[in-house]
C-alpha cells in the first residue's frame, strides 16, 4: 500500500456520535438498510428481500453501514433490537444519522448497555472487511486487524 499503513492492523479516527467502547468482528453491509421494516429486531436479522446480506445476522458484531434508510422507526428498531441481545456492540456508519444514534442512547440510558455509534468517511470504511477484529474506545479510534 503506498500510503505505508499496514495491510493487517490500522487506526481510523472517528467522529463520535454516542460514546462507548465496543470490539467484534466487523460485519460490513454493501448497502443502506431500514431498521424498521427491513430488519427484524427480535432475530437481528436483514430481511429486507433485496438487500445484498439479506438472511445476515447483526448480533455481536461492529456494524459498518454506508447509510440508513428511513427516519420515524429507526430508534426503536436500534434500541429493541439492542434490548433484547440480537444487535451489533457497535455502528460504524458512513453518513452521521440522529435516529440510529437517538436509537443507541435509548438502550444505553434505558437498559444499562454501552453501544457506541460512530461515523467515519466512506473511503475509510472502504478499507474495513467483514471478518476484520475492530476495536472501538470512547475517543473514537477505530483498530482494526485482519
Amino acid at each position: 500500500m503506498g500510503s505505508g499503513v499496514s495491510d493487517t492492523a490500522f487506526e481510523i479516527a472517528a467522529s463520535v456520535l454516542v460514546p462507548g467502547r465496543a470490539g467484534g468482528a466487523a460485519l460490513v453491509l454493501d448497502d443502506s438498510l431500514s431498521f424498521w421494516g427491513g430488519f427484524d429486531c427480535a432475530r437481528g436479522e436483514i430481511i429486507d428481500i433485496h438487500h445484498p446480506q439479506h438472511g445476515q445476522r447483526v448480533g455481536g458484531s461492529i456494524l459498518l453501514i454506508p447509510a440508513s434508510r428511513g427516519s420515524a422507526g429507526t430508534p426503536g428498531g436500534i434500541a429493541e433490537t439492542l434490548r433484547n441481545g440480537s444487535g451489533p456492540h457497535a455502528l460504524v456508519l458512513a453518513e452521521r444519522d440522529v435516529n440510529i444514534g437517538i436509537g443507541a442512547l435509548v438502550a444505553n440510558r434505558l437498559y444499562g448497555m454501552e453501544v457506541p455509534v460512530v461515523a467515519i468517511r466512506l473511503d475509510e470504511m472502504m478499507r474495513i472487511r467483514s471478518g476484520d477484529r475492530i476495536e472501538i474506545d470512547p475517543r473514537g479510534t477505530i483498530s482494526v486487524r485482519r
